[in-house]
């Protein structure tokens, strides 16, 4: 048997730090987000008029993170576990520069989660767990309950057993950009594309960047909380309207795009329409100067498109101008002395 253990630990050790810790990372996060979701299942279930989902969550969540953070069974990997859960209580000073750190940046997430589908298409959110059946304390309860067991075992697994190792061995910049590679990677399954993965970078960086200078997970877990906390209303009631307005908006650049689709009419054959608008209006101007014939002038060229999918309707104002006597060329030689 110890043979067998030592077999694995040198095959283990002999894997690069960069797969160790997707792996370490990935397993935490799997246990953690099967095991504490079991009493939302069940009270979702069993008595949903009784919230009893979240002090049950509570529970499983400080057993979680005490086994992981080196309480328990095996002595061997306690100090491994103490470490990689990085265990320690920020001081105050360290308190008193990361509590505004920490509000600054949940207003600039949640505000750059807002703003991004306006620029990107980004899918809107969608949830598989419709609540709006269950008594009020049930909705709380398990609205806090998903936000803490977001907080707790996400941060765990990835900014504690996947960022750390990676700390250690490439630095810290490498770091937080492979975890917030992973860290999108790991909600692919929500409904996340790749038009969010700004976002998904952007948290885990904000988050990464935390943990690292407070040398502590607590900060990364409330922030991370909170700004859950702040959209749950939005992707699971749409509500207030104006966040999921925001929230389930297109780009404005397809609007634009719309109005001039490609295979009706192309820059180039637009920019041929517009010169030759353009060549025609000055020469009919010369002509009516130098008297030369009866011409109009294009006042105005309109496109436009009735609805969608329609092709675009093209619509010319002219001005017309009565015939005018023409002026001999020695009387306008003489005007131009």
């Amino acid at each position: 048997m110890s043979a067998m253990r030592s077999q694995i630990k040198t095959a283990w050790d002999w894997l690069p730090v960069i797969v160790r810790a997707i792996v370490l990372g990935w397993v935490l996060l799997t246990i953690g987000s099967t095991v504490t979701f079991l009493p939302l299942f069940g009270n979702l279930k069993f008595h949903p008029e009784i919230p009893w989902a979240f002090p049950m969550t509570l529970i499983i969540l400080a057993l979680y993170w005490a086994y992981f953070s080196g309480w328990g069974p095996p002595a061997a990997t306690r100090d491994a576990r103490q470490k990689l859960a990085r265990v320690s209580w920020p001081a105050a000073r360290i308190w008193r520069a990361a509590i505004p750190a920490i509000l600054s940046g949940i207003v600039a997430l949640v505000a750059l989660r807002l703003l991004l589908p306006s620029l990107m298409p980004v899918r809107a959110p969608s949830v598989s767990i419709s609540l709006s059946s269950y008594p009020l304390p049930t909705v709380i309860g398990a609205l806090l309950s998903i936000a803490a067991i977001a907080a707790v075992t996400e941060e765990i697994a990835f900014r504690g057993y996947m960022q750390k190792p990676l700390e250690d061995a490439y630095g810290i910049v490498p770091a937080v950009l492979i975890v917030g590679t992973m860290f999108w990677v790991a909600h692919l399954d929500h409904g996340i594309t790749i038009t969010h993965l700004p976002f998904q970078m952007s948290a885990s960086i904000a988050l990464g960047l935390l943990v690292y200078f407070t040398r502590a997970l607590i900060p990364a877990m409330i922030a991370h909380s909170a700004g859950d906390i702040l959209l749950q209303p939005a992707y699971f009631f749409h509500h207030p309207e104006f966040v999921w307005k925001a929230l389930s908006a297109r780009p404005v650049w397809e609007d634009v795009a719309s109005t001039f689709p490609g295979e009706t009419i192309n820059n180039r054959t637009g920019n041929v329409a517009q010169a030759h608008f353009c060549w025609r209006s000055v020469s009919n101007s010369c002509n009516r100067r130098l008297g030369l014939g009866d011409r109009y002038t294009v006042h105005r060229v309109r496109l436009r498109q009735p609805a969608a999918g329609s092709p675009i309707k093209r619509t010319v104002t002219r001005r017309f101008h009565p015939p005018v006597s023409p002026l001999p060329w020695p009387a306008l030689a003489a005007g131009g002395d």
